[in-house]
């Protein structure tokens, strides 16, 4: 039964921990890829992997006309409470679509290493339209590189080559034109490391190392990343950088749309001839 809310999300009937809705530490990249992506009024926005749908809910309030994807029942039931206009569907990180080609003006999506993913962003964004990716940037010497040196020493992630193309690289590799892009920088703050493991925890990346190798090296190797993040008084500030990359599909030369930057902010407009 559903007691309480946040932010206009239901929460179960039982105790939280923090924070109760784990996409809220992805507010900043929210915000900063819908402001880079301009005026959505009107526009069809698919977000994949849209957990409880809070960017969808942003642009939702923007005059967009919401749709997402996501792998995990619960997750898209809390969204379908809150977005009851939204067409949400199951779909896993690595499944195709299930969308038709073209069917959307803007799709937006965490990064993810499967190409694939990205290869069917840009197959269902109309020609012209845009695709917006954000991701976490592991700055040198943040605790997020730490943590990432743990994991790899666990053999839960590939030697560091320095030869990654990033968020561009891998757009382009999907065929879209990179139109622009930024790094959004926040700190999330934590009661402790205790709250802070358990809210990361939640996380996908998380729950499949510790499948991998067992809680106890996973949360060892957490705690060391976070120590120097860590007051005297046992709460835990995490500085956070965020990268996103907004790009544009490639424009069909069978019905001529024309996409253009409308000002400095960087909004995008289309003009379209040949169709009603």
């Amino acid at each position: 039964m559903i007691t309480t809310t946040t932010d206009g999300y239901p929460l179960p009937d039982r105790g939280q921990d923090w924070p109760p809705l784990p996409e809220q530490r992805l507010r900043p990249m929210h915000q900063a890829m819908l402001a880079a992506l301009g005026r959505v009024d009107g526009k069809r926005l698919l977000d994949v992997g849209c957990g409880v749908g809070l960017l969808l809910r942003a642009a939702e309030r923007r005059g967009a006309l919401v749709a997402g994807t996501d792998a995990a029942v619960a997750r898209l039931e809390i969204a379908r409470w809150a977005l009851p206009d939204a067409d949400l569907r199951l779909a896993g990180p690595s499944e195709a679509l299930p969308f038709d080609s073209g069917t959307f003006d803007v799709v937006t999506a965490r990064a993810t290493s499967e190409g694939v993913v990205l290869t069917e962003l840009a197959r269902v964004v109309r020609p012209g339209g845009l695709v917006a990716v954000g991701s976490w940037v592991r700055s040198s010497g943040c605790w997020a590189e730490t943590f990432a040196g743990h994991l790899r020493r666990l053999g839960l992630l590939p030697p560091a080559t320095g030869t990654d193309g990033g968020l561009d690289g891998a757009l382009r590799s999907a065929g879209l034109t990179v139109r622009g892009g930024g790094d959004v920088r926040c700190t999330a703050t934590f009661p402790s490391v205790a709250a802070a493991w358990s809210a990361m925890l939640r996380g996908e990346d998380m729950q499949r190392a510790v499948r991998l190798v067992g809680e106890v090296p996973v949360r060892e190797a957490f705690a060391g990343s976070v120590a120097p993040a860590t007051t005297v008084t046992g709460a835990v500030l995490l500085t956070k950088t965020f990268g996103y990359a907004v790009a544009a599909a490639p424009v069909s030369t069978m019905w001529a749309p024309v996409d253009r930057l409308d000002n400095e902010s960087g909004s995008v407009s289309d003009r379209t001839m040949g169709r009603d």
